[in-house]
């Protein structure tokens, strides 16, 4: 049987108790019942007062659904994805319809949010593999060529004049290591060609040479089962994670560590700090 819409429920409520209502202030204004003026006006308010209680009580009990669902509007998050309204047992089809109305838009929402996530991060991705190929293609194939004009031209140049040439040449050199380095980082190919476990292996060993910190891998094959998104994801945050280390730990010790999940945990035994105490500015 279809249940009547809420604004057909509450207008027959309040039908029903001015029905109710009317004949009885109207015996009670009634000589035979009430015999002075005190009475009357004390009968005609307690039976306004009744039907207001009444009308108050039943309209609560019809609107409560609502009530909590602005509750739940009021503390979804869509950084924590996951949050329902229980479909209630409502006497009104429309409550019913409205909760699940809101349900789905949270679904529409987040999958949105989801999707549009992705593209940022294929977007950002692309982009790095981009600028990554340009560093490595063409201005590291032009520092190469500077630095064999520079041994060339060394070896032919008077004593003095080789020696600043060679210095020249190790500053190129050393140019090129920073620009090599940077395009690993920009778009690891130990990601494309190996998978997340070798190319967190080859970030460890490197952040391990360039600080000096003593730094522990474990890992185990649930890595394996994340796709390629997810992989680039995991990367990003283990970088990120031992570049905060670097600039702000103070650590000695560092240890990159699968947990189930899957997911990868990075800790240090640095100085830390107290969120309580943050700015608020990062994540």
């Amino acid at each position: 049987m279809r249940k009547p819409s809420l604004l057909t429920q509450i207008v027959a409520v309040n039908a029903l108790l001015l029905c109710a209502a009317v004949p009885a202030a109207l015996l009670a204004a009634h000589e035979n019942l009430v015999g002075d003026d005190t009475n009357q006006v004390l009968a005609l308010t307690a039976a306004i007062l009744a039907t207001i209680l009444v009308n108050g009580i039943v309209v609560r009990r019809r609107l409560w659904p609502l009530e909590r669902l602005i509750g739940v509007m009021e503390k979804v998050d869509l950084q924590r994805p996951g949050a329902r309204v229980e479909i209630p047992t409502a006497d009104s089809t429309d409550v019913v319809r409205l909760h699940q109305a809101f349900n789905r838009m949270l679904v529409r929402l987040e999958d949105e949010r989801a999707t549009t996530g992705m593209a940022v991060l294929r977007g950002q991705e692309a982009e790095r593999a981009r600028i990554a190929r340009d560093l490595h293609d063409e201005a590291n194939q032009s520092l190469t060529g500077l630095l064999l004009r520079l041994e060339a031209a060394a070896q032919q140049a008077p004593p003095a004049l080789a020696d600043e040439l060679r210095e020249t040449r190790a500053l190129a050199a050393q140019a090129m290591d920073e620009l090599l380095r940077l395009a690993r980082e920009l778009r690891p190919s130990a990601l494309d060609d190996h998978g997340l476990p070798a190319a967190l292996r080859s970030q460890v060993d490197r952040f391990r040479k360039e600080t000096g910190i003593s730094t522990t891998l474990s890992m185990n094959e649930s890595l394996e089962s994340l796709d390629d998104n997810e992989q680039i994801v995991v990367y990003r945050m283990v970088q990120e994670s031992l570049s905060n280390v670097t600039r702000h730990a103070q650590a000695h010790h560092v240890t990159v560590e699968t947990v189930p999940g899957p997911a990868i945990r990075v800790s240090d035994d640095g100085q830390g700090f107290d969120t309580a105490r943050a700015d608020g500015n990062g994540l």
